[in-house]
């Protein structure tokens, strides 16, 4: 299932759960009648209303040709009123040559019932229409360190003011939630703006320019990032024009990663509304590591769905399946969740980590639910009521989403874990004193895109040779696959990271052996990713083919092989099976004259026996 639209807003006012309710039941078109769980159905469109006093999740399930589309607003308070939060997303499949999704119109009602922010700057239904005396509260806009929304700043058409009216109209309904949209009142207003802001940063003459988050006004680093388009070119193309600044919002505000408080507070939503968490644990401190060791009860469980008539003939019972992935769900989310938490407890009696055993473990557990259902023939025809599968499917659809969630948290909540026990192996190995308690300084690096990594790798690890032959494949894979890639980003630069620090340990003869090796045993508090991403070597039937081995074979400089291309079978796989498989191929010349890693290919898997 493919993400299309984020929006997360902070909203301080009174009653936030009944106003996004009741904007929720407006635009879906139901009868309310305000119970804690509602389900309607009309034809095949589904709605879905849960909520309690602290927080609530509000689901249209809509089809759409071959395809369905999900909208879910979900609500939360925070511990303190300017933390609480509403997002609104969606998702589903599309057919190629749908149209593209924006702001669903819930968004702007929603937003129209009080005043808010993306936790920096104000956020409007409508546009904002600044004169020369609002300048200085626009350019406070453009330079708050906590902005995480682009603000569009659209300028004065003399040829046609009106125009910029209805362009300001329409990015406004279609970004609602994920952009500020400014509208400038007068040329003179435009001039005072420019003067503010820096000869790099400027827009006039009809034309707009989005702003992105990070801005410094009058000491930009990197002006080319707040894209402009001009006057003439929006007159001329008109609608067409805007729609790559609306393509380019969306599509930053998917890949935006959820605030902290957010991405935490999700997974227990899901748990509170299904009745095995109690509401008052939506903002509950995780366990001390202490209370890890000694160990700690069970969370409560979800009283058992009644057993089925005696007399009813199908072997499937209504809500099997769904119990069934409810307790993998459970079981799976709430071991890793521990498992986290376990791998400091275990840093601490000396042990290793079994996070990514762990990690491990839920994938397996996926796969394993998977297999069942489809051993099982739940989705296959069978002697069953039309009603009932319809409610086994929508169950299954409804944990799927939920086991996808919750393992994208963990996974970046595993990967901060793991920065902190390197860290404190490294204070360790330093001093042999205890470190605990003390904060490691900072948290591991994260991007939204392969891309940034890449470029990232470029700037910050000497040791790897990153070409920009690589550009076309790594970019491929972001436009291609946007939710997945957030997956991707974080392995790839741990891995870009544990290859630079082999390298650079290996050349300065501090350590031994290859670069497998040093995944298993990496020095004291540098990176390295788990042994099982790693494989040296391609298997006998794709070396021994020449299509295949020239598929593996990537430029290199002449300085290190005459020839100018070198075979390289060692890869790093950023996902290990699936559609796609994200594969990066490496030549590892540590030992060598260069000392180098030198990366030769970065993207989906490449051709074997399997594809052809």
């Amino acid at each position: 299932m493919t993400q299309y639209f984020q929006a997360v807003l902070r909203d301080p006012g009174a009653k936030l759960g009944p106003r996004l309710r009741r904007s929720f039941a407006a635009w879906a078109s139901i009868e309310d009648d305000l119970s804690p769980h509602l389900e309607r159905s009309k034809g095949r469109t589904r709605v879905t209303l849960a909520d309690n006093d602290v927080c609530g999740r509000y689901v249209r399930d809509l089809p759409t040709g071959a395809g369905r589309l999900r909208t879910t607003a979900t609500w939360a308070k925070g511990r303190r009123e300017t933390d609480n939060w509403a997002a609104v997303t969606v998702e589903g499949d599309l057919s190629s040559g749908a149209e593209p999704v924006r702001a669903p119109a819930l968004t702007a009602r929603f937003m129209e019932t009080g005043r808010p922010t993306d936790g920096a700057i104000p956020l409007d239904a409508a546009p904002h229409v600044a004169g020369r005396e609002e300048v200085d509260q626009l350019v406070g806009w453009l330079a708050h360190p906590g902005r995480t929304v682009p603000i569009i700043v659209l300028t004065v058409d003399r040829a046609d003011p009106r125009v910029v009216d209805a362009h300001a109209a329409l990015l406004s309904e279609a970004l609602a939630g994920i952009a500020a949209v400014v509208r400038l009142f007068d040329v003179p207003t435009q001039d005072v703006l420019n003067r503010r802001l820096g000869r790099d940063l400027t827009v006039f003459g009809g034309g707009l320019r989005t702003y992105m988050p990070g801005l410094t006004p009058g000491n930009e680093a990197h002006p080319a990032r707040h894209p402009v388009r001009g006057g003439g070119a929006i007159r001329d193309q008109g609608e067409r024009a805007l729609e790559v600044v609306i393509d380019g919002v969306v599509e930053q505000a998917v890949r935006r990663p959820l605030p902290t408080d957010v991405r935490q507070t999700m997974p227990r939503i899901s748990r509170i509304l299904s009745g095995r968490t109690a509401p008052e644990h939506l903002h509950a401190a995780p366990p001390s590591p202490a209370e890890l060791a000694r160990g700690r009860p069970p969370a409560p469980r979800r009283p058992s769905e009644p057993a089925p008539e005696p007399d009813r003939p199908d072997p499937f019972p209504p809500d099997a399946v769904a119990q069934v992935a409810e307790r993998v769900s459970e079981e799976v989310t709430g071991s890793l969740a521990d498992g986290i938490l376990e791998a400091l407890v275990d840093m601490a009696r000396g042990g290793d980590s079994e996070t990514s055993r762990r990690i491990g473990t839920m994938s397996a557990h996926l796969s394993a639910l998977v297999h069942a259902i489809e051993d099982a023939g739940v989705l296959s025809d069978r002697p069953s009521r039309h009603d009932d599968r319809e409610r086994e499917l929508e169950q299954l659809r409804k944990d799927y989403g939920r086991l996808e969630v919750d393992y994208d948290l963990l996974v970046q909540d595993e990967r901060r874990a793991h920065a902190r026990i390197r860290w404190l192996e490294g204070r360790l190995a330093e001093h042999a004193d205890p470190v605990y308690g003390i904060d490691a300084p900072g948290e591991a690096w994260a991007a939204d895109t392969l891309m940034e990594v890449v470029q990232h790798a470029r700037e910050h690890l000497p040791r790897v040779d990153l070409p920009e032959s690589l550009d076309p494949e790594v970019a491929k894979l972001d436009v291609t696959y946007p939710r997945l890639c957030r997956r991707w980003t974080g392995k790839a630069w741990d891995a870009l990271r544990a290859l630079d620090a082999y390298a650079a340990a290996r050349t300065e003869e501090r350590f031994t052996g290859g670069f497998y090796d040093w995944c298993g045993r990496p020095l004291p508090g540098q990176p390295a990713i788990t042994p099982t991403m790693v494989s040296m070597k391609e298997s006998d039937s794709v070396s021994g083919r020449p299509k295949y081995r020239a598929a593996r074979t990537f430029r290199v400089p002449t300085h290190v092989d005459p020839s100018g291309r070198v075979y390289m079978p060692s890869h790093i796989k950023l996902r290990r099976v699936g559609t796609p498989a994200p594969r990066m191929h490496f030549l590892d010349d540590a030992g060598g004259p260069t000392g180098k890693i030198w990366i030769g290919y970065l993207g989906d898997h490449l051709p074997n026996t399997r594809t052809n």
